[in-house]
């Protein structure tokens, strides 16, 4: 196989799992990680690219151009997704912590007021 026709095969398997919902916690790990190593080795496979090319490796590689192009907001949702999760975790982290600390502000002088006057 030729870089370009390995190039097209993994940015095919990336889309395919970008075009996946969202797993759930307990498979998001490793989904996770198999983005990432289609994303290094795509990588690593772009870098390897040097023409000249054959008229069918330059078809091949404007399917792969467009392939990428639907790529990229795929990845952009997908990362604002876990950001969102991400600040919705931290936010319900920093509600439990304000719950469990209701006193932690109170002053300690001793003044009662009475709101029944």
């Amino acid at each position: 196989m030729t870089v370009v026709e390995d190039l097209d095969k993994v940015t095919s398997h990336l889309l395919a799992l970008l075009e996946k919902d969202l797993p759930a916690e307990e498979e998001r790990d490793t989904y996770i990680a198999e983005i990432d190593k289609a994303l290094q080795v795509r990588e690593a496979l772009l870098k390897k690219l040097s023409p000249p090319f054959t008229d069918s490796e330059q078809a091949l590689g404007r399917k792969v151009a467009d392939k990428s192009q639907r790529i990229t907001p795929k990845l952009e949702a997908f990362q604002k997704q876990l950001k969102q999760e991400w600040g919705q975790i931290q936010q319900s982290k920093k509600t439990a912590k304000a719950y469990g600390q209701a006193y932690a502000g109170v002053s300690i002088d001793g003044m009662y007021y009475d709101k029944r006057n």
